[in-house]
């Protein structure tokens, strides 16, 4: 109907035709400004901030939006000054700040002078404030009584002020959960289980959550029997520090994921008997390591179950770039393989030992030291290409 009336009048449409292209381009640019600056104002001021001040990228102030979705309508920057100011008062750093509000940028929506600054001075009184909340930013946020007494009640657990703070930074998260009703029973619990004195403290610092568990089930207690790691044995409290934090069947999956790797059932326990941190290891972390260890050393499994420390090394910086100098030195004596015992011993030494008698004790070091230089150089180039 409009169009039909527009084209109906001739005299208006050849005015609106023959007005000048400049005051149509004119007009419609002020169309477009009038909607697209309904926001603007408020998302630019957000954005601008954080990207010229800290260099956070657009990609990370996207996932800062994200998080906290009031920051689009910031109308000042009150707020983010004077936490940013607070911060800088209590001595971190612009790239410590950064990572902070980029952690949890919704710190920037409240008042850090009357929230987060008595938060940040129970954490100095207690000597943790520095690193925890650079990596655990929303400490910050949590409810003040909750900090404070918590950490009074790890200090009855942690006796001195440096495991204290080890075991904090190692699981910053005991201090935003209320140990109020949970700590006595656990450690009542944990004592029971044959941790006591100097014990409890090592098996606690190992993953201090453990300090809201006071039970364990009947599946766990069952597991624990299985692997048969005894009591007196030093790896005893890592495997059950492990267990009780883990869930059960997810703890199976992993030991059944070294069958499916090429162990035996009793062999896959003996390999967790040896470390039962490599319980942690991620299924393809495994997988690859088994394909490595197989196929390409060409080892047995008996002689890789036999030796299940090779599980807790380096694929990329120590396995593969040692086997290469290993495999190139047995081709130059005239040796078809690498001696599978020798090779061992010789991924068990440290790095400048391996360097200073293995490769420089050879006649052709040079070449050697060129290749082995060459295998860790690339592993540092692939990580920081994955970083970027």
């Amino acid at each position: 109907m409009i169009a039909k009336l527009f084209f109906c009048l001739p005299v208006r449409r050849n005015l609106f035709l023959n007005t000048p292209t400049r005051f149509r381009l004119n007009f419609s640019i002020l169309a477009e400004s009038n909607v697209s600056n309904s926001n603007a104002p408020s998302q630019n001021l957000f954005l601008h901030f954080i990207t010229t001040r800290f260099n956070i990228s657009s990609a990370d102030a996207a996932k800062m939006l994200k998080m906290a979705p009031s920051l689009e309508r910031l109308k000042t920057l009150g707020n983010v000054e004077q936490l940013v100011s607070i911060l800088n008062r209590h001595g971190c750093n612009e790239d410590e700040i950064a990572s902070i509000i980029r952690s949890n940028p919704r710190l920037m929506l409240i008042s850090a002078e009357r929230l987060v600054e008595p938060r940040i001075q129970v954490l100095k009184d207690s000597g943790v404030e520095s690193e925890i909340i650079t990596r655990f930013p929303r400490i910050l946020a949590c409810k003040l009584e909750n900090l404070s007494s918590n950490l009074e009640l790890l200090k009855t657990v942690f006796p001195t002020r440096d495991i204290l703070i080890r075991a904090i930074r190692r699981n910053p998260h005991i201090l935003r959960i209320n140990l109020q009703d949970v700590l006595k029973p656990s450690v009542a619990f944990w004592e029971d289980f044959g941790f006591r004195g100097t014990e409890l403290t090592e098996f606690l610092m190992l993953g201090p959550w453990v300090l809201t568990r006071c039970f364990l089930t009947p599946e766990q207690l069952d597991l624990i029997r299985k692997i048969g790691i005894h009591k007196e044995s030093k790896m005893y409290k890592y495997l059950v520090n492990i267990v009780a934090k883990g869930r059960i069947e997810v703890l199976k999956a992993k030991i059944d994921n070294l069958q499916l790797c090429g162990l035996s059932p009793e062999q896959a326990l003996e390999v967790v008997r040896f470390d039962p941190t490599i319980i942690n290891m991620s299924k393809d972390n495994i997988k690859i390591k088994m394909d490595f260890m197989l196929n390409h050393m060409e080892l047995s499994v008996d002689f890789v179950a036999k030796h299940p420390r090779m599980f807790t090394m380096s694929l990329a910086k120590v396995m593969r770039p040692r086997f290469l100098v290993l495999q190139n030195m047995a081709a130059m004596n005239g040796a078809e393989e690498v001696n599978p015992t020798q090779l061992c011993t010789l991924l068990k030494i440290t790095e400048a030992k391996f360097v200073a008698q293995i490769i420089k004790g050879h006649p052709e070091s040079a070449a050697l030291l060129t290749l082995y230089e060459n295998a860790i150089d690339n592993v540092s180039k692939s990580s920081k290409s994955s970083v970027s």
